[in-house]
């Protein structure tokens, strides 16, 4: 057997052992052994918060209004002049990279565009240029976003910004918050780890907060063994192949932390520092403390944002 093989089944052997019979500890082996293992993905290099969308929106906005326009296709190096056809786009990035400090040609179409388009703020399709035959994107700002820009009453705005973050990650926001509410954990904070190993999890069917029970009924030294194991275990240097092969604590933290970190502006979530967040529940919060469970903030989801939940199929 390859050495590094044998360590990691070793670890595996290991985190098994910690505790007889505890439902978490069979899963998040099982969890380690899947290639989609870190979950809840959304752009690895994007980071940025309700302030930034604003600002990128705003000087789109700026440029030209809610008109088309044309997204330069290929990669651009920092220097490389646009052609006639992009001047909007040249100045759309000019002024996003002044305002943030940040955004390239390549990054902004690449990286920004698309999580824009999932949260419903940006619609772009394909033109054919005849003349040289490539295939470009059109871009224009949708009602949605024209609606946050002149959102001018901070609750309105974060409103709408907790619905494209929902919009972002496919309802799984709203759906965390409701499973959360109707839990024993409506007042209790939620560690980064948990969140990494248990509620990022893509996969349905499972019992989240079954896992959590099983998780915290682990002893605090029980819960660090995990932790230091599963980081034993998820160092890239330990396996061969390409990414999907490997296993990357740090790459699987960060985008956890980013996740939190959007959580943070959303109206549901109150975060600290990344490394905990809980409900936003009290007298000023979204959320009322309760020792009930009912489906009212289910219900109460859907009629705060006007919307009809739509069946997955």
């Amino acid at each position: 057997m390859n050495i590094a093989l044998k360590e990691t089944q070793q670890i595996l052997d290991e985190i098994l052992s910690i505790k007889e019979n505890n439902l978490f500890l069979t899963y998040i082996i099982n969890r380690l052994l899947d290639d989609n293992y870190r979950g809840w993905h959304i752009s690895q290099h994007n980071r940025y918060n309700l302030n930034d969308i604003g600002l990128i929106l705003q000087n789109i906005y700026d440029v030209v209004g809610t008109d088309y326009f044309t997204i330069p296709p290929g990669d651009y190096a920092k220097d490389d002049e646009l052609p006639e056809y992009a001047r909007h786009y040249q100045a759309i990035v000019d002024r996003i990279n002044s305002g943030l400090g940040r955004g390239t040609i390549n990054s902004i179409k690449k990286n920004f565009f698309p999580d824009l388009e999932k949260m419903g703020f940006l619609a772009r399709e394909k033109i054919k240029i005849n003349e040289t035959g490539k295939t470009i994107f059109h871009g224009r700002l949708t009602i949605r976003a024209v609606e946050f820009i002149e959102a001018d009453i901070l609750i309105d705005r974060y409103k709408k910004f907790t619905d494209a973050i929902d919009r972002l990650f496919g309802s799984r926001i709203s759906e965390l918050a409701t499973m959360l509410h109707l839990s024993d954990y409506m007042n209790d904070k939620i560690s980064i780890y948990e969140f990494m190993f248990i509620f990022s999890d893509d996969n349905e069917g499972i019992d989240k907060i079954k896992l959590l029970d099983s998780y915290r009924s682990l002893r605090k030294y029980e819960q660090r063994k995990v932790i230091k194991l599963v980081k034993a275990y998820a160092n890239p240097q330990n396996f061969e192949g390409n990414k999907t092969a490997k296993r990357d604590i740090h790459n699987w933290k960060n985008q956890a932390q980013q996740i939190m970190g959007l959580l943070k502006t959303t109206v549901y979530f109150e975060v600290d520092n990344n490394r905990f967040f809980r409900l936003n529940v009290g007298n000023t919060g979204f959320f009322h403390r309760s020792t009930r469970r009912s489906a009212i903030p289910k219900r109460k989801y859907f009629s705060f944002h006007e919307v009809e939940k739509k069946r997955q199929v």
